[in-house]
């Protein structure tokens, strides 16, 4: 059981504002409305306004349960692990649309959610939307933080996702989320769907 004595920092409010407007200032369009990708807990709960929402596949970009939570979904003695997107395969998930003008509303809340910590970095990619190119906001991970979960084998995985709680509830439950939504989407992940099989199998063994 991996621990971690030393806590995460969170970052500060001016920090989280200056990605906010580095991101923007990134974007393909300089104006508009903005698409954000989705991929783990925002299929489920999707906290802020949007107007659209679609199922979407991020081609060069893979699921991975690849980040340390000791406060969501762990704690520092019994940490969970989320999931991150890494580079090579591919991702289906949902892009929701966010109008010009909630951006003022929705982004701070996307940013105090998942640039909670450096674990995230925001990142645009090309979504394939019904067919369609479209350019898209997503967070990809932060392989020199220290959140970065690496090297562990799936028993591993399976022994913290079924311990660990945090504020937000059990771990298996935010794995056990996404992959009733996905599979409520007509989304097969194997590799999802296995984790759940093997934190079901740890738990039943203990």
């Amino acid at each position: 059981m991996r621990t971690f004595p030393e806590p995460f920092i969170p970052l500060s409010e001016p920090a989280r504002q200056l990605s906010r407007e580095a991101a923007l200032e990134d974007a393909p369009q300089p104006k508009g409305d903005v698409w954000i990708f989705g991929y783990g807990s925002l299929l489920w709960d999707t906290p802020f306004p949007h107007q659209d929402a679609a199922p979407a596949r991020l081609a060069g970009w893979r699921r991975a349960m690849c980040v340390w939570t000791a406060l969501a979904r762990g704690t520092p003695e019994f940490p969970g692990l989320a999931l991150g997107l890494l580079r090579g395969g591919s991702c289906d998930g949902i892009a929701f649309r966010i109008a010009e003008a909630d951006l003022d509303a929705a982004l701070p809340v996307i940013w105090h959610r998942e640039m909670w910590t450096d674990i995230y970095q925001p990142t645009w990619v090309n979504l394939n939307i019904s067919g369609l190119n479209t350019a898209a906001l997503t967070f990809t991970v932060n392989e020199a933080s220290r959140q970065f979960a690496y090297g562990l084998v799936p028993d591993q995985i399976a022994e913290h996702i079924a311990l660990a709680h945090g504020e937000r509830g059990p771990c298996r439950d935010y794995l056990a989320n996404t992959v009733t939504k996905l599979q409520a989407m007509g989304i097969t992940d194997s590799y999802l769907e296995d984790l759940l099989d093997a934190v079901a199998r740890w738990s039943q063994a203990r």
